[in-house]
C-alpha cells in the first residue's frame, strides 16, 4: 500500500505540472490538443471541446500536446514525396496533381505565407483523394496524417505562432505550479505536524582514537556537565570549544549512576576544539498555529531550494553522482516515509515537487528551461532558431537526461541489492 501511495503522489505532482502548462495554454489562447497523464497505450480517452484527455498505461510522466512546437518547413511534406517515389505505377495525371499541389504548399512555406500554406493543404487532400485505389489505404493514411500534422502546426493558435511572452507564460507555468504546490504542502504540514529535529544531551556515537574515547565516554551516556557547565546542548558545546585545548572534565549519567570520566585535553579539529563524539538527534512532529504556517513553509522551501541547487551543482563530482536517484529511488524513499506519518511523507512530496520544478528549469531541451533558452536566443537574434539547431541542441539535452537517468537507476538498483531483507 505504501508504494501505491508513493506512486500516486508522484503522479499527482506530474498532474500539477502539466496542469500548469495546460492552464497557461488556455489562458494565452493556444490550442491544447491533448492533456495526458502517463504514456501510451491509453487506458482512458475522452474528448471535451477541442482537447482530448487521456490516461496512459505507463505512469512515467505526462504531457500537454500543443501543435507547432517547431515552425513548419517545406521538408515537412515528406510523406507525399515518399509515396510518389514508391508508387511508380501511379497514373501520371494523379501523380502530377498530387506533386503540384504539394509544391504549392511548399512554396508558401518557403515564403513564410503561413495562412496561405494552411489553406493550400486542402488542395493536397483533394489530389490525394483523386488517386483512388491507385494508392494503398496505408499510403493514403500516412499522407493524411502527415498533412494533419502540418495543418495543425500552421494553426494561428500554434505554439510557434504565439508571441514570445505567451510562450514564456506557457513554459514557465509548469514549474511555477510545482513551486506553489511545494509551498502549500509545507504550509499544510506546518499545521498538521511538521517533522522537527532537535539535539539531546546524550551520546549517539564516540569516534575512535579521540579524547572522548580516551576518557571512557560511551554511546548512551547522558552528559551532566562539562567543566562544571550544565544545561543545553549548545552550552555544553560552548564549554568544549572554549576549553582551548586544556583539560576537560566530563560528568555523565550512566545506568542510573553519576560517573566522572577521566580528564582529557580537547583537540583542535577544523578550526574548533572538540572531544570526538556525536550528540543524539531526535525528530518529532510539531503542529504550529495556522498564521505561522506561511513563514515556516517559506523558510523550509528556501532551505530545500538551496540544497537542491547545490546537489545539482555537485553532480559533476563522484560524491554528487552517488546521490542521484531515478523514479525507482524516489518511490522507494517516499514509500518508507509513508510509514512514519503524513508529515514525513508530505514533506518528501514537497521536496520532490520543488526538485521537479528546478530540474525542469535547467537550460537543456526538451526541458522547460531549454525552451526558455530558445526564446531568449530568439529575442537576441531577432528571429527564431533554425529547426536544425533546435534538433542538435535537443540531442545533447536528451543524451544528458539519459545519462542522469541511467546513473540514478544504477544507484537505486545498487542500493536495493545491498539493502538486507528485514
Amino acid at each position: 500500500m505504501s508504494y501505491l501511495i508513493a506512486i500516486a503522489g508522484l503522479l499527482l505532482l506530474v498532474l500539477i505540472h502539466e496542469l500548469g502548462h495546460f492552464s497557461g495554454a488556455k489562458a494565452t489562447g493556444m490550442w491544447a490538443m491533448r492533456f495526458s497523464i502517463g504514456f501510451p497505450p491509453f487506458v482512458f480517452r475522452r474528448r471535451r471541446g477541442e482537447t482530448e484527455y487521456t490516461l496512459g498505461a505507463i505512469p512515467l510522466g505526462g504531457y500537454v500536446k500543443i501543435p507547432g512546437m517547431l515552425r513548419p518547413e517545406a521538408d515537412d511534406l515528406y510523406a507525399v514525396d515518399d509515396v510518389l517515389l514508391r508508387n511508380e505505377d501511379l497514373p501520371t495525371a494523379a501523380a502530377a496533381a498530387l506533386g503540384e499541389s504539394a509544391d504549392i504548399t511548399r512554396g508558401h512555406l518557403r515564403a513564410g505565407r503561413w495562412d496561405s500554406a494552411r489553406d493550400s493543404i486542402g488542395g493536397v487532400r483533394e489530389a490525394l483523394a483523386a488517386t483512388g485505389d491507385a494508392l494503398s489505404a496505408r499510403d493514403r493514411g500516412r499522407v493524411a496524417k502527415n498533412l494533419d500534422r502540418v495543418e495543425e502546426s500552421l494553426d494561428p493558435r500554434a505554439y510557434w505562432r504565439s508571441s514570445r511572452i505567451r510562450r514564456l507564460i506557457v513554459i514557465l507555468a509548469g514549474p511555477a505550479t510545482n513551486i506553489v504546490a511545494c509551498f502549500l504542502i509545507l504550509a499544510v504540514v506546518a499545521v498538521i505536524g511538521r517533522p522537527e529535529g532537535y539535539i539531546v544531551p546524550t551520546v549517539h556515537a564516540v569516534f575512535a582514537k579521540t579524547p572522548a574515547a580516551s576518557s571512557g565516554l560511551r554511546a548512551g551516556d547522558r552528559l551532566v556537565s562539562i567543566n562544571g557547565v550544565h544545561g543545553s546542548v549548545n552550552r555544553l558545546r560552548q564549554a568544549i570549544e572554549g576549553s582551548d585545548g586544556h583539560v576537560v572534565h566530563v560528568v555523565v549519567r550512566r545506568d542510573g549512576k553519576t560517573v566522572a570520566l577521566k580528564p582529557v585535553h580537547s583537540k583542535l579539529v577544523d578550526g574548533s576544539y572538540k572531544l570526538g563524539f556525536e550528540f543524539n538527534a531526535r525528530v518529532i512532529e510539531r503542529s504550529h498555529p495556522i498564521w505561522q504556517a506561511p513563514g515556516l513553509a517559506w523558510g523550509d522551501m528556501s532551505r530545500l531550494t538551496t540544497g537542491t541547487i547545490s546537489a545539482i551543482g555537485n553532480v559533476v563530482t563522484p560524491a554528487g553522482r552517488s546521490q542521484l536517484h531515478s523514479v525507482v529511488g524516489i518511490v522507494s524513499v517516499s514509500a518508507d516515509e509513508v510509514h512514519y506519518g503524513a508529515g514525513y511523507y508530505l514533506t518528501i512530496l514537497a521536496d520532490v515537487s520543488l526538485a521537479l520544478a528546478i530540474f525542469n528549469l535547467l537550460p537543456f531541451l526538451p526541458l522547460d528551461g531549454g525552451h526558455v533558452l530558445m526564446i531568449l536566443l530568439e529575442k537576441l537574434r531577432g528571429r527564431m532558431v533554425s529547426r536544425a539547431t533546435f534538433e542538435r541542441v535537443s540531442v545533447v539535452g536528451i543524451a544528458l537526461m539519459a545519462l542522469l537517468f541511467v546513473t540514478g537507476l544504477h544507484n537505486d538498483i545498487g542500493q536495493l541489492i545491498s539493502t538486507p531483507s528485514p
